[in-house]
């Protein structure tokens, strides 16, 4: 007596096939049965991906942060008919307590400055920071050259403006000065004639280009 069958089964587009022969005993009693598993395996294609998960639960509460002073610190000054002839001299002053050591200050001034009194030559308008100039980035000046004008007195509303830092918290003064330029001698200089003055200065936060 002979008994046999075969079972298909698909996963993942393989085909199983199962063989079970009997083994018989003298008595026509089945003994043992052995089962045999052919595995076919052929590579697996991605599917669909599926939906987006749900958000998960809210992180940890991060450190608190620094505080910072959001009220601005300035000051400004001013003055009427200034009328200072002096060639090389400090003009004004205008003081400002810094509060951090790590923020910039924003200065300037508008005012009359003027050159005259030679063929060709020049005055420096510039600023100081306690007595020093600015080195950074860079000194905060201005220069008016003129060539030809011996006889012309031009007096002509100008703007001088810059930052500067590494400066340290405390008190500052800073002061207007006017001075001859590099590689030329003394000519007439002239600051604040027959108008206002004004200037400001600001302490502001760094740069986030810096």
């Amino acid at each position: 007596m002979t008994e046999s069958w075969i079972c298909f089964f698909l996963v993942c587009l393989n085909l199983l096939s199962w063989t079970k022969p009997f083994v018989l005993s003298q008595e026509g009693v089945p003994e043992t049965r052995v089962f045999t598993k052919e595995v076919t395996a052929d590579k697996c294609t991605s599917g669909v991906p599926g939906p987006p998960g749900r958000p998960g639960p809210p992180g940890p509460r991060g450190d608190a942060g620094s505080t910072v002073d959001a009220t601005p610190n300035w000051n400004s000054c001013q003055w009427n008919h200034l009328n200072n002839g002096n060639d090389v001299a400090q003009v004004v002053t205008c003081s400002i307590t810094k509060t951090y050591s790590d923020t910039y200050l924003y200065v300037g001034i508008s005012s009359d400055m003027r050159f005259a009194g030679g063929s060709s030559g020049c005055c420096r308008w510039y600023f100081t920071f306690n007595g020093a100039e600015c080195s950074n980035p860079v000194k905060i000046e201005a220069v008016v050259y003129a060539n030809g004008y011996a006889s012309v007195n031009m007096h002509r509303p100008r703007m001088l403006i810059g930052y500067c830092k590494g400066i340290s918290a405390g008190s500052i003064t800073v002061g207007w000065h006017v001075g001859q330029c590099s590689g030329y001698g003394t000519y007439d200089c002239y600051s604040g004639w027959n108008s206002a003055t004004n200037m400001w200065i600001e302490e502001v936060t760094p740069s986030p280009y810096d």
